[in-house]
């Protein structure tokens, strides 16, 4: 099963800036096209510097291979992130920008990775043969997620922000509960007893037993958790808020396990 998110909205909510800065920070794959030299690069390891800066590396091939370092070029990237749950293929949310892209020298290339300052993937991407690094200057940045189409600030991408550590190990931390925790946990967004936002998309079609009337894991981040409750009538996508940003991986676990307690359906009282 594979969905998408096809609303259109404006709004900047923390939970979606979260998700698209978490996407820029290299939690999701990239791809990237210069469009005025209609070539791409299919395979691209990305991240955010210290200060914002969106830096990429790759072997590419073509007349983005043989550009001189400084010389830049409009591009399009595409990150696209899924869901850390195996045993279903959903799409969390893509990330698209537009920016120019321009390649460093090999000596500037050597010292920034001996710095230690590189995201781990993009250090790791510079060992291939003919790779190449680079740097992004971003123009716009657009989210397309749960909510719809999410406009980023550009400020946002200097700015503090809480990540995870593990996405597995988050997953882990909401994947120990059942079926019928889960359940309680989008019943009580839903009926505002538990902060966050709903969705309904209708119908998924080709719903088979095994992903009938369940709840798989969409997201887990420092805001909170998204969930998809799955049936044969009608889809719903449910983000459920933290009460405030978790700060570390056991913060983020002891946080999820508070959403599932204040889930709980409410004791009957006898008369």
């Amino acid at each position: 099963m594979t969905t998408s998110y096809e609303h259109h909205s404006v709004a900047a909510e923390p939970r979606a800036v979260s998700l698209a800065l978490r996407m820029l920070q290299g939690a999701g794959a990239a791809s990237l096209y210069a469009y005025r030299l209609d070539e791409s690069i299919e395979f691209l390891a990305h991240g955010l510097l210290a200060d914002g800066s969106l830096v990429v590396a790759a072997a590419p091939e073509g007349m983005l291979g043989t550009l001189a370092p400084g010389f830049e070029v409009e591009v399009r990237m595409d990150i696209v992130k899924k869901t850390p749950d195996p045993s279903v293929a959903i799409v969390a949310g893509s990330t698209h920008l537009l920016g120019s892209l321009g390649w460093v020298g090999r000596r500037e290339m050597a010292t920034l990775a001996s710095s230690g300052e590189l995201p781990p993937l993009v250090e790791a991407t510079l060992a291939l043969p003919g790779a190449r690094l680079g740097f992004v200057e971003v123009e716009k940045v657009v989210l397309h997620d749960l909510s719809g189409a999410t406009v980023v600030p550009l400020d946002a991408l200097s700015r503090p922000f809480a990540v995870v550590d593990d996405e597995h190990a988050a997953f882990d931390a909401i994947a120990r509960y059942d079926q019928a925790a889960l359940k309680d946990l989008c019943w009580a967004v839903m009926v505002e007893r538990v902060p966050g936002v709903v969705v309904n998309k209708g119908p998924l079609p080709n719903v088979c037993d095994h992903t009938a009337d369940r709840v798989f894991c969409v997201d887990v981040d420092p805001n909170g958790v998204t969930v998809m409750l799955v049936s044969r009538q009608e889809t719903l996508v449910v983000h459920a808020s933290f009460d405030a940003p978790a700060a570390s991986q056991g913060e983020l676990e002891d946080k999820i396990a508070r959403l599932v307690k204040d889930s709980a359906p409410l004791p009957i009282r006898r008369i």
